[in-house]
């Protein structure tokens, strides 16, 4: 008999094994209840662990201020807000960012969703990330991690009716509404920059990566989460097959 210890050990080195796999199956399943075929939910998958990789930026050189039309804004309403900040570099993931961009496109592309209905789903998205993110100094802007999934899902549901549209709302509404409220307004908004500052001894820019985490990012990760929750409420609704659909929408 193997002894008891060695195989807690074997358990232990397989762990990362059962997770990677687990984590790959779980986000194949969501990209296939959205429409994709396995070999291209796998590609994506697979591209988007690549893409993670990558971070291209988005200026050149650092930013150490405002615009000047911001700066005009923040004059014309007094406020002792800095409109000098510690240097900053702006990037974009593939993986954490681009990737779902490109596959919410995608999927208004070929009429998987309504594309007012996503739209105005991922207005409510962004309006909730945004009024609950906070940036935190020498890190980026952070939110707890199920608002953005949980919204998504349920503003998915309810724009649909628990319909079998809803997975795909849910991913568009997820990951663009978490883009826009979370990064993109939130970097926008005067006084967040120099918030995000890091310590005043800290010698190097600070560089501000949308999507940094790849696919452990909340853009990522919110388009993933939101798929599978709006598919199980779809499912207990009664709303269609806990099947992938690969049903065209009128």
């Amino acid at each position: 008999m193997i002894p008891f210890l060695l195989l807690l050990v074997i358990l232990l080195l397989a762990l990362p094994l059962i997770f990677i796999y687990l984590f790959i199956r779980i986000t194949e399943e969501a990209f296939e209840q959205i429409g994709f075929g396995h070999w291209h939910a796998s590609l994506m998958v697979f591209g988007s662990i690549i893409g993670s990789m990558i971070d291209i930026p988005l200026h050149s050189g650092v930013i150490t201020t405002y615009p000047a039309f911001m700066i005009d804004m923040m004059n014309a309403i007094p406020s002792d807000i800095p409109v000098s900040f510690h240097p900053v570099r702006l990037l974009v993931n593939v993986g954490g960012c681009i990737v779902p961009v490109l596959i919410s496109i995608d999927l208004l592309r070929r009429r998987r969703a309504p594309i007012s209905t996503a739209i105005f789903g991922a207005v409510v998205v962004a309006f909730i990330t945004y009024t609950m993110a906070e940036p935190v100094p020498n890190v980026g802007i952070t939110l707890p991690v199920y608002v953005p999934p949980v919204s998504a899902a349920l503003v998915a549901v309810i724009l649909c009716r628990g319909y079998r549209t809803a997975p795909a709302i849910a991913y568009i509404s997820g990951s663009i509404g978490t883009l826009l409220g979370a990064d993109v307004m939130n970097l926008l908004t005067p006084g967040v920059l120099p918030a995000l500052a890091p310590p005043s001894a800290y010698p190097r820019p600070l560089a501000l990566s949308i999507g940094g985490a790849g696919i452990f990012d909340g853009i990522f990760l919110t388009g993933v989460m939101a798929v599978l929750l709006a598919s199980l409420v779809v499912c207990l609704l009664g709303g269609g097959s806990c099947r992938s659909r690969r049903v065209p929408v009128s």
